[in-house]
């Protein structure tokens, strides 16, 4: 079965939709969140720079008769309105996607009105009106197979997919059904002959988010599978994924190629837990890197990885991009409205401890808040350009989990990391001015 939504850009939906209030019933901050980040400095600013934004992204937006633009951002954990911000390097980013045929991220939270329904600790959740938030960025195209989507049970997941369905946002990877997990999600392209399908699957490092029931509401995984070896005389257990579960994602491009002119596949992949004692988890092991090709060998046109929460690198598989893990995007999961901030800081298992810091002063790794978004530029069914716009997440402060456009400096760094992360699979990324180009 697959959905298909006639999707025209997002923003003639602009023009439509008033920005929503989420401040109404509200309750009182807890008295300890004097100490939480989105209150409090502890660097200054970057000092602001005379960038004409404005310029930059008409130019960069500049498109021949016949191109087909796709952008791609990673996990969005998403519940504070930011598309009414004026600030040319944000709004620049939203502009950049409104602007884009297909528009993709992770959807790492949950769109329903049962608060009452919280089954883990994190709170990723926003109201079912919220929708309109994110339609307003631009983004109509979004994976669900990811360890969030539970996170309300089976009736919040629900209400999730009922409210993507009102905003013509198109999802694939979860479903009321185990078998509406694996369809595509399908969207016409507005002034193409042709059509866009996703379709989205978790791999995580235990089974714990397997479908239990075909006929109730699931995610598409591809579960871990273990074997013993022999090393030096010594057992060994060598772990990848379920052989089985691989090969019914090949199925799923197989019977999707058939029907769409542009295939995109998005593996959620928590090879193993991304608590900050195992490090800066930005290389991909080699067992995890055969699903991302073998998706390509099915048919898939683009592999979009998500879920470290850190970018990995680049790789050109038989001419076609599989990006390992595009990394962060919007990243509000401090909201100290819904989990208070001592709680927060003294369970958060993902951020570095740092010596000589208060558990009160701590912040995220940056290689957490800084990424890229990628914009392909197709044209006659031939990928033509791959850009990478360098973007940094505010830290800290009220816009805390924000996006923006990145400084000169901070551009730069984040290229050359993307740069060294990509060397291994033989990719070139050069420098085009403030953003990277892949060398096809």
């Amino acid at each position: 079965m697959t959905r298909t939504h006639l999707a025209p850009r997002a923003a003639a939906l602009l023009a439509l939709l008033t920005l929503p209030s989420f401040g109404q019933g509200a309750q009182a901050l807890p008295p300890d969140d004097s100490r939480a980040v989105h209150l409090r400095r502890l660097r200054p600013p970057e000092p602001a720079e005379r960038i004409d934004w404005a310029a930059r992204i008409t130019d960069l937006l500049k498109e021949e008769p016949g191109d087909l633009v796709v952008t791609a951002v990673g996990d969005m954990i998403f519940n504070q309105p930011i598309t009414h911000l004026k600030d040319p390097e944000r709004a620049g980013l939203f502009r950049i996607m409104q602007e884009a045929d297909v528009a993709y991220g992770n959807l790492e939270f949950s769109l329903n009105d049962r608060p009452d329904l919280q089954r883990p600790f994190y709170n990723f959740r926003a109201p079912r009106e919220f929708r309109w938030e994110v339609a307003r960025t631009g983004i109509n195209l979004v994976s669900l197979a990811n360890n969030h989507a539970l996170d309300f049970g089976p009736e919040g997941l629900l209400e999730c997919l009922k409210a993507l369905d009102h905003a013509n946002i198109t999802y694939a990877g979860a479903g009321p059904t185990l078998a509406a997990a694996h369809a595509p999600g399908r969207t016409e392209l507005a002034g193409h002959k042709s059509s866009a399908a996703l379709l989205s699957y978790l791999r995580y490092w235990t089974s714990k988010y397997r479908s239990k029931d075909s006929g109730a509401p699931s995610l598409a995984t591809i579960d871990p599978a273990a074997i013993l070896v022999a090393r030096d005389g010594k057992a060994e257990k060598v772990e990848g994924p379920l052989a089985s579960d691989v090969g019914v994602m090949e199925d799923d491009i197989l019977l999707a190629r058939r029907k769409s002119d542009l295939l995109l596949v998005a593996l959620h992949n928590h090879d193993v837990t991304h608590h900050r004692a195992y490090g800066i988890q930005d290389r991909t092991p080699p067992n995890e890197e055969l699903m991302y090709r073998r998706a390509l060998e099915a048919g898939a046109d683009m592999v979009i990885g998500t879920g470290p929460h850190v970018l990995r690198g680049i790789e050109l598989h038989q001419g076609k991009p599989i990006f390992y893990s595009l990394g962060d995007f919007i990243y509000q999961y401090r909201t100290p409205e819904r989990i208070p901030a001592d709680v927060i800081h003294q369970r958060d298992i993902e951020m570095a401890k740092v010596p000589n810091t208060s558990v009160w002063d701590r912040r995220d790794s940056q290689e957490v808040m800084e990424t890229v978004m990628v914009r392909m530029v197709h044209h006659q069914g031939k990928l033509k350009r791959i850009q990478l716009l360098p973007i940094t997440i505010d830290d800290e402060g009220p816009l805390y989990g924000v996006p923006r456009l990145a400084s000169t400096r901070r551009g730069a760094e984040i290229l050359e990391r993307l740069r060294k992360l990509s060397e291994p699979y033989g990719t070139r990324i050069v420098t085009k001015g403030w953003y990277g180009e892949v060398q096809l």
